[in-house]
């Protein structure tokens, strides 16, 4: 009896001997994740380092190490809420904000870039040649709209933009756009009198744009946002001069970022407000597969909710596609922060299209966009379709 229980202390013992060894230390921790950075082993500083944290054993240089492992297998997003960990602690950490920016600079997040641009030391600022005053984006697209209605000539639009930044914390983006079309009116089939022109007139729609956007940059994750957009519309001989004004908050946060703005106009005499709220998600931490949900509700002399879905992945080392759809009545329809004005004397009831973009070298980007649009005629009000094809070129400063 007194043998058996000498036995069980034992085995006991070596029991808890073996369990004590299965802990985890921090110098193990330390001198493995070392080792694991030291050969590149990134997969495994990944998934050791986090359960390393998630045991207990937290430090910011363990942080940083797994930072630099997710941003050396392009998981931009994961990286960030790293150096975010990071900055909590040490909130000047120079390596936290400097690859903080590269990640955000790569994953087109411009406005939180430029904010960690602020805290990094002055001699990497002049050897990145990163200018707190300066271009950021230029940008030219052209495109034509070829409609199904014999009564419709084929539209043609084309844009100019450009994007500055005034400051570490302040974006500017600017642009000029000419839009032109040839209708035909047609007496209305349940007798009614058109409101613009004469009937079977042939008549010039025309349309000069000016659009300004201003981001400012609250912190790393908020930023503040404000547009104006100016429209000059003319419909044969009438003439109307139209306004929008746009007022939103964005958050980034590490694998989504959720917007929400209200937007004022009054296009070609209505009055309309429109609220929107979209959700960007990035599964892979990175842009080589991305979601974009967008709901948006008007009130006041037009009533109607749009919803679209956006879906963008990349292909190979230089192409990635973009396939959306928008459905809901387009009219006097605010898009990209009110950067696209839907006025068209013919309402879209919906539409659909893909995007190409081809980088050619570090600082160019090829855009090629097809959309398709079921359209309703204003005058005979029945349905037509339209094809569009637009081609652009951006240059990334």
């Amino acid at each position: 009896m007194a043998n058996r229980k000498y036995l069980l202390a034992a085995l006991l013992t070596i029991c808890c001997y073996l369990a004590g060894a299965q802990t985890v230390t921090f110098r193990q921790v330390d001198s493995t994740s070392l080792a694991q950075y030291n050969a590149g082993n990134w997969r495994a500083l990944i998934v050791d380092g986090n359960s390393a944290i998630n045991s207990g054993i937290d430090y910011p240089v363990l942080r940083l190490r797994i930072a630099y492992a997710q941003f050396m297998s392009s998981n931009y997003h994961g990286a960030l809420a790293q150096y975010n960990q990071v900055l909590k602690s040490d909130s000047y950490n120079q390596t936290a904000h400097y690859f903080s920016y590269l990640c955000n600079k790569y994953l087109d997040n411009n406005p939180a870039a430029s904010y960690h641009a602020s805290f990094i030391d002055t001699a990497v600022i002049n050897r990145e040649h990163i200018a707190s005053f300066g271009l950021l984006i230029a940008g030219l697209e052209t495109g034509v709209k070829i409609p199904s209605n014999a009564q419709r000539g084929m539209g043609s639009y084309t844009r100019a933009s450009l994007g500055n930044r005034l400051g570490w914390r302040l974006q500017a983006d600017q642009s000029l756009a000419y839009y032109n079309q040839s209708i035909t009116s047609t007496t209305p089939t349940n007798g009614t009198t058109p409101q613009i022109t004469p009937t079977n007139t042939t008549f010039a729609n025309t349309q000069f744009e000016y659009y300004a956007k201003l981001g400012y940059s609250i912190n790393c994750r908020l930023t503040l946002l404000g547009a104006y957009h100016y429209l000059n519309n003319s419909f044969g001989d009438v003439n109307f001069q139209n306004h929008v004004a746009m007022a939103g908050i964005k958050y980034a946060a590490p694998f989504f970022t959720l917007q929400g703005d209200a937007n004022v106009s009054s296009i070609t005499g209505a009055r309309v407000t429109q609220f929107n709220v979209q959700l960007s998600t990035y599964p892979l931490g990175n842009l080589n597969f991305y979601t974009a949900s967008r709901l948006s509700v008007q009130t006041g002399d037009i009533k109607q909710n749009i919803f679209t879905q956006l879906l963008g992945f990349k292909l190979s080392k230089q192409l990635w596609l973009e396939a959306s759809g928008s459905f809901g009545a387009m009219n006097n329809y605010l898009e990209a922060d009110a950067l696209y004005v839907y006025s068209a004397i013919d309402v879209s009831q919906w539409k659909a299209g893909s995007t190409a973009f081809f980088a050619l070298g570090q600082h160019a980007v090829l855009c090629l966009n097809y959309t398709f649009e079921q359209k309703l005629d204003y005058y005979l009000n029945n349905n037509y379709k339209q094809n569009s094809i637009t081609g652009g070129l951006i240059w990334k400063f």
